[in-house]
């Protein structure tokens, strides 16, 4: 089972050499993380946007960046819609985002003409966070794709989940789904959601092992687990987290960056092709980790 972000690198390293889309690679953590994989013979670097931009990036924060080619396009949602026909068109295998913003991005991955739609129903977005606390890594969603997702998408992003634990080597993950109190009321619809989800657990429904509802606090502490008297199958030992909406699962992604000192790795799930999502402001870990994780989880 892996644990460390780190160890996916082995892993990502039996895959063949891959070619990377990148969208807008202006920023130094974009550039640096593209340079680390290339380091690491992952990729060879497709950079789309303004040439000028990025040429100026690589001098100022990856002079050491070699063998990349790059597609000149002034404007960003254009070079964003480039990119990805670049790999629906089957010239790269994985895109990234740069410097853009996640609706410019995702509008040209959902594009019917050349966007990366497989034949899911639904994609969603995946994280595996890190973080020194923990003894081991967790998997959350949905922090960016489905804003409410009702009971039919929350089996989408539990799929996902599942995929990814898989991945990491967790044959039978455990997983939390989130809300604000472990009570069941016909006034919280996430409650209710997450008491049918559980129910089919443990009728065998579900390639998982899925409690709820209950706090972020009893899905990753034994010790509040213990302290509030919850019982059950996780109790404080989650592998993933289910959220009930994309403000939650946002909010706890960028605080466990931000205020919780933690790396995540983040890509999209349904696609047709590895596809590599995380925010602008995200390390250039951070960055690097979700390129290794694309790879991973995708092939």
């Amino acid at each position: 089972m892996i644990t460390k972000l780190e160890d996916l690198l082995p892993l990502a390293q039996q895959k063949p050499v891959d070619r990377l889309s990148v969208a807008c690679p202006y920023d130094a953590h974009t550039i640096e993380a593209v340079c680390l994989a290339q380091k690491n013979n992952l990729i060879k670097p497709v950079l789309v946007g303004c040439g000028e931009r990025i040429n100026a990036a690589i001098q100022k924060f990856a002079p050491e960046l070699k063998d990349f080619e790059i597609i000149d396009i002034d404007n960003d949602e254009t070079a964003v819609v480039e990119a990805v026909k670049i790999v629906s068109t089957g010239n790269a295998d994985m895109l990234m985002k740069g410097l853009v913003s996640s609706e410019k991005y995702l509008k040209a991955i959902l594009s019917r003409h050349n966007g990366l739609l497989s034949n899911s129903a639904q994609i969603t977005h995946v994280t595996v966070l890190q973080n020194s606390r923990l003894q081991k890594l967790v998997i959350f969603g949905d922090s960016a794709i489905i804003p409410n997702p009702d009971l039919k998408q929350k089996l989408v992003i539990l799929s996902a989940l599942e995929s990814m634990a898989n991945a990491l080597g967790i044959s039978k993950p455990k997983v939390a789904i989130i809300a604000a109190t472990e009570l069941i009321s016909n006034a919280i619809e996430a409650g209710v959601d997450a008491a049918i989800i559980s129910k089919m657990s443990d009728r065998g429904q579900l390639a998982c092992i899925a409690d709820g509802p209950m706090s972020i606090d009893i899905a990753i502490d034994p010790e509040t687990a213990n302290i509030k008297g919850i019982n059950g199958p996780i109790k404080g030992d989650a592998d993933c987290l289910l959220f009930p909406n994309i403000e939650a699962g946002n909010a706890f992604y960028k605080s466990a960056t931000k205020l919780g000192g933690s790396e995540i790795a983040g890509c999209l799930s349904g696609t047709k092709s590895p596809v590599v999502m995380t925010s602008r402001a995200d390390s250039t870990l951070s960055k690097y980790y979700s390129i290794l994780i694309a790879m991973v989880a995708n092939k």
